[in-house]
């Protein structure tokens, strides 16, 4: 019987203390102005930030304040999440008010993120505490990601100061960036530079990702020939001359080309230790760049002897490709001279 009282009366303890204990409301978090969300658009950069009004309310007191930045990407499933610095002062208060503002720039708002969302947690003091959290969301109008353009010449050396002309917007040094740029849409560019033949292209489609687009210039061939260069028959070499002036060489490493032979009208010319051979040209008109040699030279048959007309009266000019070591030289046989008293000789310009 003594045992039943005693168990009476814990029972009578513990329901007296429940009854003491107080149930708190949840916490608050209101702010203003009163939104959850608004797009970005990378046209007004008013639309980057927000400048929010908060009040945290708790009825048992606030004991923490935490503030998360989320950001989202095309690609990702779950987002990259950031704690931000929270204010401090609240401790024991039943309500707080704070000003949160963001800074953020264009950047953050590239390389595909399609959103960036801000959480705001209070907890307040309560022997069981109690968590509230809301969000504000920035989301973004178009996903933007950025394209760099690296250019090259034939050999693969950059070239640092060309033209890059990328949906309306040109620049003129690298690195070549363009950034804030829309998926799935359809832009032109071109690349430019002196000298070079320029790369032209209209239907280029930006990827959901960040890009990199390679470009080739390929080198122009001078516009004008480097010459002449004069050679005499190497029998001659004593006593030629050409419009006055000796010739006193009967060979030029410099296109390949020595002239050894003669016979009545007909020069022949053979190649110089350091050439390898020549290839004959027809049409000049569709070689326009450094590569365009190369490719005519190993498109025909080399041949390491040739006759030219020499007689100036009916001489005929003759394009030939000539590979001087790795380098290929684009060789106009320009004009031949017979004669008794100055001797026979060729005359040569060249471009490359």
């Amino acid at each position: 019987m003594r045992t039943v009282k005693i168990l009476l009366a814990v029972l009578a303890a513990v329901v007296i203390f429940n009854s003491c204990k107080k149930d708190y409301a949840e916490p608050t978090i209101t702010w203003t102005p009163d939104k959850l969300s608004h797009f970005v658009v990378f046209e007004d950069a008013t639309t980057f930030n927000i400048d929010l009004n908060i009040t945290f309310a708790a009825e048992a007191g606030i004991s923490e304040i935490v503030i998360w930045k989320h950001v989202y990407h095309s690609e990702e499933t779950t987002p990259v999440s950031t704690i931000l610095d929270a204010p401090t002062g609240y401790d024991a208060l039943t309500t707080f008010d704070y000003n949160f503002v963001t800074s953020n720039v264009a950047d953050d708002f590239s390389g595909g993120v399609t959103k960036i969302v801000y959480e705001f947690e209070v907890t307040d003091a309560s022997e069981t505490p109690q968590t509230k959290s809301k969000e504000y969301s920035l989301i973004v109008s178009n996903e933007v990601y950025t394209v760099t353009f690296e250019v090259e010449d034939e050999q693969g050396n950059a070239i640092t100061d060309a033209t890059v002309t990328f949906g309306g917007v040109e620049m003129t040094s690298a690195p070549y960036e363009f950034n804030y740029i829309p998926a799935d849409e359809t832009y032109a560019y071109t690349v430019t530079k002196d000298g070079y033949t320029g790369v032209s292209v209209s239907d280029f489609v930006m990827p959901a990702n960040d890009t990199t687009v390679s470009v080739e210039l390929a080198l122009n061939i001078a516009s004008t020939w480097t010459g002449p260069i004069i050679i005499a028959l190497q029998t001659q070499i004593s006593w030629a001359s050409y419009n006055g002036t000796p010739v006193t060489i009967y060979q030029s490493d410099e296109i390949g080309v020595a002239f050894t032979y003669t016979d009545a009208g007909i020069g022949r010319i053979t190649t110089t230790a350091n050439c390898t051979g020549w290839v004959l040209v027809d049409d000049i008109n569709s070689i326009t760049t450094v590569s365009d040699i190369a490719v005519a030279y190993n498109a025909g048959t080399p041949v390491t002897q040739l006759d030219l007309l020499v007689d100036e009266r009916a001489y005929a000019e003759k394009y030939f490709v000539a590979k001087i070591g790795t380098t290929y030289k684009l060789v106009h046989y320009k004009f031949g001279q017979r004669s008794a008293t100055t001797g026979n000789v060729l005359g040569f310009e060249y471009k490359m």
